[in-house]
């Protein structure tokens, strides 16, 4: 899906359509509620990444068996707060989406889910089921996700549109050449918006997007950024797999930002995790 102007203005109108919902709707809603389809997947947010290729942000889905993907191109802001709520990260200000879960919340609404149901000349359409399925929104996906997502919603792909992933141009077997992996790490590349809203102003280093245990219990968590390996800057993700590359067996200290802050975490060089 490309990206398309007039974010706020949809995120907006659906604050004013549920702020007009809340006033007419009824105690009990689960006699309506939306029955799920055979033919919607339910999907988790994978990542949130850069394609070289295009030149353009995308969010990758992946169903619960792990065995498909469906890549979908979003604008920098979308990508921006999905990746925020992907790690939990809270910014200073709220953003439109959490303006819109506001709204939502204290006019006593909810969202049951979201559905990419369909996709039309390249362009992906989402809608948003509210309240047990009494009110249906048309979205943009990016604008669903992230609702979603910050409001702890289950999003779902209906069945047709993996086969037809390929469109998009990040097919399932196409390359998504911005992520690496070592020391129990997946660190994928800063773009420019996405560095300023982890407060990373030099726009250096790499972003965590996975860790596993080991690593978490030495300190790493989603979100953090890859500054330094030992004594070697990190600038860019060749950087990251040239370094770690390198490592021998024995302990790595890995040098991390977050908010504009500092702190290192030492790994066993293997991936093994804290020494």
């Amino acid at each position: 899906m490309k990206a398309v102007g007039g974010r706020h203005l949809c995120l907006l109108l659906l604050a004013a359509v549920v702020a007009a919902c809340s006033c007419g709707r009824s105690s009990n809603n689960s006699s309506t509620a939306a029955k799920i389809s055979p033919d919607e997947v339910r999907v988790q947010v994978a990542r949130v990444g850069f394609d070289d290729d295009t030149g353009s942000n995308y969010v990758l889905l992946l169903d619960e068996t792990k065995a498909r993907v469906l890549p979908i191109m979003i604008g920098e802001s979308e990508a921006t707060a999905i990746l925020l709520a992907l790690h939990g990260i809270k910014p200073e200000r709220p953003l439109t989406d959490d303006l819109v879960r506001s709204i939502i919340g204290q006019t006593g609404n909810r969202v049951d889910r979201i559905v990419i149901a369909d996709m039309r000349d390249e362009i992906y359409y989402a809608t948003i089921y509210m309240d047990g399925g009494r009110y249906t929104i048309d979205s943009r996906p990016s604008d669903a996700i992230a609702l979603a997502m910050n409001m702890n919603a289950p999003i779902y792909v209906n069945n047709k549109l993996f086969e037809s992933s390929s469109a998009s141009g990040l097919g399932t077997t196409g390359k998504i050449p911005d992520t690496a992996r070592a020391l129990g790490l997946t660190v994928e590349q800063l773009t420019p918006d996405l560095a300023s809203a982890f407060g990373e102003s030099n726009q250096r280093g790499v972003l965590v997007s996975e860790v596993d245990s080991s690593a978490k219990k030495a300190g790493v968590a989603r979100g953090d950024i890859v500054v330094k390996v030992d004594d070697h800057n990190v600038k860019a993700l060749d950087d990251f797999s040239r370094q770690t590359a390198q490592l021998k067996n024995g302990t790595v200290t890995l040098m991390l930002n977050r908010d504009g802050s500092s702190r290192t975490v030492t790994l066993a060089a293997d991936g093994g995790g804290a020494r």
